[in-house]
């Protein structure tokens, strides 16, 4: 089976929308940053990077990579915070941060699903 990757917002402007990218192809792997051509574009946080971060489906889990980010990639909240250093395993449930941009891995399905597959498989990125 096929992964699907969830991602659900837990601040900013798009705080509580979940976007859901299905995999398509061989290339698993999903980056964040401020513009095209990555996969999920977070255009209204002054501290995202081009190029911020990227997820990695291993086969059976999701790893979180950091790009070369100004401002780092971190997974945990608030105390638990860390910033990454190398690819780290993330589990469905975790948060981290991108720029400002706090995420959930997973979520629920609400009114405000964004797919994001046809976007990616047009692209040939998943």
């Amino acid at each position: 089976m096929e992964p699907t990757l969830t991602l659900t917002f837990m601040s900013g402007s798009r705080d509580g929308e979940v976007v859901q990218l299905a995999a398509a192809g061989s290339l698993l792997s999903v980056s964040l940053g401020r513009n095209a051509p990555c996969e999920v574009v977070i255009s209204d946080d002054p501290y995202m990077s081009r190029r911020h971060a990227r997820l990695v489906w291993g086969g059976s889990s999701w790893t979180l990579e950091d790009m070369g980010s100004s401002n780092g990639t971190y997974l945990g909240e608030f105390q638990t915070e860390r910033k990454l250093t190398a690819p780290t395993a993330i589990k469905d449930g975790e948060i981290f941060r991108v720029g400002m941009t706090r995420l959930s891995l997973g979520g629920s399905m609400d009114e405000r699903v964004v797919v994001a597959g046809a976007a990616a498989v047009a692209k040939g990125k998943w």
